[in-house]
């Protein structure tokens, strides 16, 4: 891993992504009825020049969570791999992930105020929602456009390197640490054969149903 120092940022090949690690930490003690101190503390992201993909390993690797997001497309495919079985969801263009809450009253205030996150330049954006206030952040050093599909700052052209966001019960905010580019093959950005296709109603049972003891 390269540490947070100045990271690469030169243009991509088709071959190539930018990988970045964040850090996962829980604004809640509990998930449902799911302790957040035994929950995953990092996701990995790879942005390419078409794609971006995500992915969670659960608890006690119970469960697997992935978002493919086809930027042409602006489609995002969720692939759940819970105790062996395997499901997919294919989204709608313009439709969040299943799972993904869409925060209510959601504004959205672009400043020009700056960080340094995981080694990149980061702009700084404010955000309300009726519940709360809080602030985001998002780089223009790594070019990869309309980045952000599968999150409800969709209006963010960069990738973001901290946001917060929640996924059924599990509220979360995540802060890129490490990145790099790596080589990539473009399988991961496809349904693998023991994927079975579900609806969303489905999906999002099954996601919520993670986070119950039933």
């Amino acid at each position: 891993m390269v540490p947070a120092c100045k990271p690469d940022t030169r243009s991509l090949k088709n071959t190539e992504a930018y990988y970045l690690q964040y850090e996962i930490s829980y604004l809640e003690d509990m998930a449902g009825d799911v302790p957040t101190k035994i929950l995953p503390r990092k996701m990995d992201a790879f942005y390419s020049r078409h794609y971006v993909y995500t992915r969670i390993d659960g608890f006690f690797n119970q469960f697997t969570l992935v978002q493919i997001a086809d930027l042409k497309r602006k489609q995002v495919i969720t692939l759940l791999d819970f105790f062996g079985t395997h499901v997919s969801y294919t989204g709608k263009p313009g439709e969040l992930p299943a799972g993904i809450k869409e925060p209510e009253g959601l504004k959205i205030d672009f400043t020009k105020d700056t960080a340094t996150i995981g080694g990149f330049l980061s702009e700084k954006i404010k955000v309300e929602t009726v519940d709360e206030k809080f602030d985001i952040y998002c780089t223009p050093e790594i070019r990869v456009r309309h980045s952000n599909i599968s999150t409800p700052f969709q209006t963010v052209n960069h990738p973001l390197t901290a946001f917060r966001i929640q996924l059924s019960h599990l509220k979360m905010d995540l802060v890129c640490k490490n990145s790099e580019i790596k080589s990539i093959d473009s399988e991961m950005f496809k349904i693998p054969e023991e994927y079975k296709a579900v609806n969303r109603a489905a999906m999002e049972e099954i996601i919520n149903n993670l986070f119950t003891k039933d």
